[in-house]
């Protein structure tokens, strides 16, 4: 199982999602490798999925790419698309509703049917980040277009912080590296909101939204190198979400119904409720 594991990190995660592969010295330990590759401990244990610190001289792990460093693609489209329907929505308020409606017909429905019983929902609310009532979390506030469009305008303008960084496998460090979840846990955490490190574990948390119910700031999680969800991104409305991608070497925007995409995609988590986006307006005005 292991060997195989090795031969799909071989084909798949260097050119995914830019790692090496490091065969393990005589005298080396883990302290020294994540010093050479710039990178922890706690995330070469990680990504190789190890327990302890013991190694064998002639182990195969997976480290962070060297590419790390390379100059990463301008963002500049990915923010300016955003800025432009948030601005959209708040200059015609008269035609709000109808320009929604074109823009997002399916986001514009209140979510009605998460889940079929009280009990299930109980349930699956247990590992919310959040305690809210329930009734909160089908966002119904957004069907408001000065709601929508502030909410855009906020999630902008934390996106512009990152678009000079350059993704990096594993990585959570503005500036030098940041991978997708490192990337939506910190922009969640500008909310108030803490999120799990990995996308996995973000897949683990908030209230489960269908494909034809995702609202602005949703979480769509998706499977690419691995089995379990190992991709996650920020819906925008209109069917296009925004995340870390080693494809585009950092922020990038996507549609879900692009070819690569749809087929990865395996669901979404809501983790911000009504409350929660009246709390962020409120700090802008």
């Amino acid at each position: 199982m292991r060997k195989w594991l090795i031969a799909f990190a071989l084909i798949v995660v260097p050119a995914a999602a830019k790692a090496d592969l490091y065969v393990v010295k005589r005298g080396d330990s883990l302290y020294k490798i994540a010093k050479k590759f710039h990178t922890s401990v706690r995330t070469i244990r990680r990504l190789n999925g190890l327990r302890g610190n013991l190694l064998k001289p002639g182990q195969r792990l997976i480290v962070p790419g060297r590419s790390r460093f390379a100059k990463p693609k301008k963002s500049v489209a990915t923010i300016n698309l955003i800025e432009e329907k948030a601005q959209l929505i708040e200059n015609d308020k008269s035609n709000a509703l109808k320009t929604l409606q074109e823009l997002n017909s399916r986001d514009i429905a209140v979510l009605s049917n998460i889940v079929e019983s009280e009990s299930s929902l109980l349930s699956d609310a247990i590992s919310t980040p959040l305690e809210a009532p329930y009734d909160n979390w089908s966002l119904s506030i957004l069907n408001l277009p000065e709601y929508k469009s502030s909410l855009l305008k906020i999630l902008a303008d934390i996106f512009k912080e990152y678009k000079n960084t350059p993704y990096v496998f594993g990585y959570n460090a503005p500036g030098r590296g940041l991978d997708c979840s490192s990337f939506t846990m910190r922009v969640y955490r500008k909310l108030g909101i803490k999120l799990p490190r990995t996308a996995r574990g973000q897949f683990n948390v908030g209230v489960p939204v269908s494909k034809e119910d995702l609202k602005v700031g949703d979480l769509v999680f998706f499977r690419t190198y691995a089995r379990f969800p190992s991709h996650v991104g920020i819906y925008i409305g209109d069917g296009k979400f925004v995340h870390f991608s080693s494809m585009y070497h950092g922020l990038a925007i996507s549609s879900l119904n692009s070819r690569y995409f749809r087929k990865r995609y395996i669901g979404a988590k809501r983790v911000l409720t009504e409350k929660k986006v009246r709390e962020v307006v409120a700090k802008l005005q």
